[in-house]
């Protein structure tokens, strides 16, 4: 058996905003349609999500799991599975607040437990960073209109 090499989904980016306005952008589902408006999620700790969407030929894919923590402006922790892989992942998500902005770090981890993981972890990338420039414009947008 040949191993595989850890590989992670690692992005970062800054927004202009405060910690909680990022976090309620991400937990409150009404805030969250503005900018990801297909998952469902319920951010408590054992709460679950739901990702429906279409792959590249237009059949509809599920990705659901479980909120593993959350701590409020700082930390949200979900166990991820596409439909049919043999194995759950991990996204971290990390809110750090400085002089009003906010960093937003996604770790996406375990992808060696899965086939294909690899090639995988590069399509989820690519997902992520646009997933990632969504809230950034949707939070910084709505900051603008509360001026």
């Amino acid at each position: 058996m040949v191993e595989q090499p850890d590989v992670a989904v690692d992005e970062s980016i800054r927004i202009a905003a405060p910690a909680h306005e990022v976090w309620l952008a991400i937990v409150d589902a009404k805030r969250r349609a503005g900018w990801w408006e297909y998952l469902k999620l319920d951010a408590t700790v054992g709460g679950r999500f739901e990702e429906r969407w279409a792959d590249g030929d237009g059949r509809e894919q599920l990705t659901s799991g479980v909120v593993v923590e959350a701590i409020t402006d700082q930390l949200l922790v979900l166990r991820w599975a596409d439909e049919g892989w043999p194995a759950t992942t991990h996204v971290e998500l990390w809110l750090s607040e400085t002089s009003g902005t906010t960093s937003v770090r996604l770790r996406h981890i375990g992808w060696e437990r899965i086939p294909d993981g690899a090639a995988l972890a590069e399509e989820h990338r690519t997902g992520w960073r646009r997933h990632l420039d969504h809230l950034r414009r949707h939070v910084e947008r709505a900051g603008r209109c509360l001026s």
